[in-house]
């Protein structure tokens, strides 16, 4: 969707889909259905149905116009494996990034039962990175759904991290983002939330990102 980026961890976001609904407590104050509200109400035509989920299917081959390599963080205003998109769709947004093997892809999913249903059958090309989000100790599980994909590259984003999530699982992750919420009335971090999960990331060799406070 735009090249340069406001987060941290990537270059450029690229949305083949937009709009989405909340599955867990991480998604209580959605900064994307902030913005497609926003985006709606400025008459942007992508977001003409606000946050409501939409294919955008004028927007799959945007990489293969882009040829300067770059990281692409796919789907910020959405989730590439919500229950609504279809599989063929999600089929052609991977053929996508495999063709376009000059770029990094960087895919997240708070969704990871459905990864790990479609993966097996998922083109994981080397250039595709595949995320899943973990909030809470009670979402740990998604960790082991993403583990057991094809992905070459496989990270976590701890953001918003809600609670302290006791032991992880770090076997077969590559990289661990952590970050307090942010946006209008976040929920507050505790730094022994985030010195645990650092601590654990050292001792697996795990690089650790520390995204923000809040």
């Amino acid at each position: 969707m735009a090249q340069g980026s406001g987060i941290e961890w990537t270059e450029s976001t690229w949305n083949p889909v937009t709009g989405c609904t909340k599955v867990s407590p991480g998604c209580k104050h959605c900064y994307a259905e902030r913005m497609s509200k926003r985006l709606h109400a400025m008459g942007q035509p992508n977001y003409a149905n606000g946050f409501a989920l939409t294919l955008q299917p004028q927007m799959l081959e945007l990489p293969l116009r882009w040829k300067r390599p770059q990281t692409i963080f796919v789907n910020s205003m959405s989730d590439l494996f919500h229950k609504d998109v279809p599989e063929e769709y999600i089929d052609r947004v991977f053929r996508v990034m495999a063709e376009a093997h000059w770029h990094r892809f960087q895919v997240l999913t708070k969704r990871s039962e459905r990864l790990a249903a479609l993966g097996q059958a998922l083109p994981w090309a080397p250039n595709i990175w595949m995320g899943v989000s973990v909030e809470t100790k009670e979402y740990r599980g998604r960790i082991d759904d993403l583990r057991a994909t094809d992905a070459k590259t496989k990270f976590l984003s701890i953001e918003p991290l809600l609670g302290d999530l006791g032991t992880l699982n770090l076997d077969g992750i590559d990289w661990v983002i952590v970050g307090g919420e942010s946006g209008p009335k976040s929920r507050p971090v505790n730094p022994s939330w985030v010195t645990s999960a650092r601590d654990q990331c050292q001792k697996a060799g795990v690089p650790f990102f520390f995204k923000q406070w809040g």
